[in-house]
C-alpha cells in the first residue's frame, strides 16, 4: 500500500513540474516590445515611432494614449503656497490633468502614481498645503477625470514627471518634460 501512494505522489509530482516547464518553454521567452504609447499634439495623433524610442518623452500639453487610458497635462505652472504651509524648496508647481477612459473597464488613477523629479535626479515631494486635493479616483468606461497634481520645488527651467500605473500587468511608464 505504501508503494501505491508513493507511486501516486511521484507521478502528481512529475505532472506539475512538466506542466510547469511547457508553461515556461510555450511562452518562448519573447518579450513584446510595442508599448501601446501613442501621443496627440495639437489634434494629430501620432505613433510612438516618432518619438526617441528610450525615452518616450512627452510635452505639456500632449495626449499620451496608454492602451486607451488618455492623459492629457493641459498646464504646469508655480502657484502660491499656502501662508500657514511654506514650500520648503521655495516653490509650488501645480499641473492641471485631463484623464479619458477609452477602455471597456473602470479604472483607478491617483497622484501617488506620478513622480516628479529635477534636473539633477532628485525625487521631489508632493505639496498638501493647498486648498484641493490632487488627482485620484475611479474612472468609468468612456469618461473623464480632471484634478491637479501639485509638488513642492527649487525653481528651475524643468523637471521630468513619470507615470507609472499601479494596477497595470506591465511595466510600462510615461514621461513628460515639464516647464512651468
Amino acid at each position: 500500500m505504501g508503494k501505491f501512494f508513493k507511486g501516486c505522489l511521484t507521478l502528481i509530482v512529475a505532472v506539475v513540474v512538466i506542466g510547469v516547464l511547457i508553461g515556461i518553454f510555450a511562452s518562448g521567452g519573447e518579450e513584446e516590445t510595442d508599448s501601446g504609447i501613442k501621443t496627440e499634439e495639437q489634434g494629430t495623433e501620432k505613433n510612438d515611432e516618432n518619438k526617441d524610442e528610450e525615452t518616450k518623452t512627452f510635452k505639456v500639453g500632449d495626449t499620451v494614449d496608454l492602451n486607451g487610458l488618455e492623459i492629457t497635462i493641459e498646464s504646469a505652472e508655480y502657484v502660491s503656497a499656502n501662508e500657514y504651509s511654506p514650500a520648503k524648496k521655495g516653490k509650488v508647481l501645480q499641473m492641471q490633468l485631463n484623464v479619458m477612459n477609452q477602455k471597456d473597464d473602470k479604472l483607478f488613477l491617483d497622484s501617488t502614481e506620478f513622480n516628479l523629479y529635477d534636473s539633477d535626479g532628485n525625487l521631489l515631494e508632493p505639496y498638501f498645503g493647498g486648498d484641493d486635493l490632487d488627482i485620484s479616483g475611479d474612472i468609468h468606461s468612456g469618461k473623464k477625470l480632471q484634478g491637479k497634481l501639485t509638488f513642492d520645488v527649487p525653481e528651475s527651467d524643468s523637471y521630468e514627471l513619470i507615470y507609472n500605473p499601479t494596477f497595470s500587468w506591465t511595466d510600462e511608464e510615461v514621461v513628460w518634460e515639464i516647464k512651468p
